[in-house]
């Protein structure tokens, strides 16, 4: 069972997100998927991408992950200095990516998930999540030290819009509970990250055959 005792609030703000929605964010993000090719779209989101490693490497730290965390250091140097991250080179080198962020780090140190929160414009999350997105804004190394934050920022979030698109439109074509389902979507998404972290940094059994 979802704990969501905001829910008579929540339930207020995602007709104001889908209206926003319509109105400023879809129509760019359908532009913008209609004139970019392909290798583009994924070049721009390759980009956003390998800007998200050093905070990742933060998070790894926190985690005790030392060596996920010089991985994404390695990633970020590498992407950067070969395309400026427009291209994935690292993982083709053998430097395989491993995404993180401060919610799973503290959802890895036993926080628990608290209350659901639907967050304007931002959409859903937890007051774990949503804590641990605010101390991504202020240790970022990335976007603390680049000029126009904000237009970074909205970059940032038209690029994420734009790679659930298609995930957003078929939640349109819904006609029964919305909230229920995004709200069910968002946590299966975020639980599933939790559970396959959890199984990755399982140790590796050793079978002895006699």
């Amino acid at each position: 069972q979802i704990y969501d005792p905001l829910e008579p609030v929540n339930r207020a703000v995602p007709g104001f997100n889908f209206f926003i929605d319509d109105i400023a964010i879809r129509p760019i993000v359908k532009t913008y998927k209609f004139i970019a090719p392909d290798p583009v779209e994924k070049g721009v989101s390759n980009f956003f991408s390998n800007l998200k490693e050093p905070v990742q490497a933060i998070s790894f730290v926190f985690q005790g992950e030392f060596m996920k965390s010089i991985n994404s250091v390695g990633r970020f140097t590498v992407n950067s200095l070969t395309t400026l991250g427009t291209f994935d080179l690292a993982s083709r080198i053998g430097m395989t990516e491993n995404e993180t962020d401060i919610g799973l780090t503290l959802a890895k140190s036993g926080i628990s998930s608290g209350p659901y929160i639907v967050v304007p414009i931002l959409g859903p999350s937890n007051l774990r999540d949503l804590s641990g997105d605010v101390v991504e804004y202020f240790v970022d190394p990335i976007s603390n030290n680049v000029p126009n934050r904000e237009y970074f920022s909205i970059g940032s979030g038209i690029n994420a819009r734009a790679e659930v698109d298609e995930q957003v439109d078929q939640i349109r074509k819904v006609s029964t509970d919305r909230y229920e389902m995004i709200k069910s979507i968002y946590y299966q998404s975020r639980n599933s990250q939790i559970e396959e972290d959890f199984v990755q940094n399982l140790p590796t059994p050793k079978i002895y055959i006699e």
